[in-house]
């Protein structure tokens, strides 16, 4: 009975077309007790989806599949829309036998290579598996979404959703929503993934390679800086991965992604200060506070700094502040939605 009214809450939110508010996949190597304990507040966050799953690397073994479907099963009698996130880089046997594993978990998929898509086998309704609001396959921000063309491929083949690539821009996102009517999910906060590789840059710190890995990552729960020589955070290595070193924030364009009709917004876990992040951020969606009042708050959760120059079309690495709207054009819309 409290897994059917956690459902009828979650496709009430759908329903009513609200923006959402989901947390990403964690891409840092935490001990397992860490993650229980993670998991264990993420039930209280004001978040609509949760993903679970390894996204960097198969030799992270915090969690088993059998923790995953525990720890789904709670999120989701707490009113959680729970959906499994596979590996984005898929090079060989063992790493493949992962993705073959966690599409037979009884929650939605998010494929991050095109490997995935040929797994997943959805289930014929009624849904069997999926939970609340049944069963989704998600395109992850490491599927090369960039245009329409490849967007109706992916809904040729039964993605309901895309979480758009990192870089792209306002405009793109814009234009490939309006053009494929796709569910669209934008990354909106936390340190960006840039790349990936076959070789692991935390191994090799410590003068080993990714076949002796002895989980030095788990020394650096939210990954190593990278600094230039005039000590500006560059980058960020977290194992097989290549991040920003600044931290990526849309806090200030919450009212600029609704217009262009994104439907959901993803905060990227952090080893510390993430509900606080996730509370700024529902505050921002439910209209309870400002841009820069946003931005003020999150000021006191990174130690880095931030950027989001790409949403804007420029260099990644900048960080733009939300244009404010004239007067002229708040009346105008009014008007337009004849607000009186």
């Amino acid at each position: 009975m409290q897994h059917l009214k956690a459902q009828s809450r979650h496709l009430d939110v759908i329903w009513r077309n609200e923006m959402q508010l989901t947390l990403g996949p964690v891409l840092f190597d935490w001990k397992r007790e860490d993650l229980f304990g993670f998991y264990d507040e993420v039930k209280d966050m004001p978040v609509d989806r949760v993903y679970l799953g390894e996204v960097v690397c198969s030799k992270k073994n915090g969690l088993t599949l059998k923790d995953i479907e525990n720890i789904g099963k709670k999120l989701e009698d707490a009113d959680k829309k729970v959906i499994v996130s596979s590996l984005a880089v898929v090079s060989n046997e063992d790493e493949l036998n992962l993705v073959r594993d966690i599409v037979q978990l009884p929650f939605s998929i998010e494929a991050n290579d095109m490997s995935a898509f040929n797994i997943i086998n959805p289930p014929l309704p009624p849904f069997s598996k999926g939970g609340m609001g049944g069963f989704e396959i998600i395109a992850g921000p490491h599927i090369t979404t960039y245009n329409v063309p490849s967007i109706q491929f992916l809904q040729g083949i039964g993605v309901n959703r895309v979480v758009f690539p990192v870089e792209l821009s306002r405009d793109a996102i814009e234009y490939n929503i309006q053009n494929t009517n796709i569910d669209g999910e934008v990354f909106a906060h936390g340190k960006v993934p840039l790349a990936f590789s076959w070789r692991c840059y935390t191994s090799r710190e410590y003068g080993l390679n990714k076949d002796d890995c002895k989980h030095h990552c788990r020394l650096h729960p939210d990954g190593m800086i990278l600094r230039t020589i005039e000590k500006e955070p560059l980058f960020t290595i977290n194992g097989t991965s290549i991040l920003s070193g600044l931290v990526y924030t849309l806090v200030e364009f919450i009212e600029d992604l609704k217009e262009i009709d994104v439907k959901a917004l993803r905060i990227s876990p952090q080893w510390q200060n993430t509900k606080d992040i996730v509370n700024i951020f529902r505050k921002r969606i439910d209209g309870e506070i400002s841009g820069e009042e946003g931005m003020t708050m999150l000021k006191q959760t990174s130690q880095t700094g931030f950027c989001n120059g790409w949403y804007m079309g420029k260099a990644g690495k900048e960080y733009l502040a939300a244009p404010k709207k004239s007067i002229c054009s708040v009346v105008a819309a009014a008007s337009s939605l004849n607000i009186r």
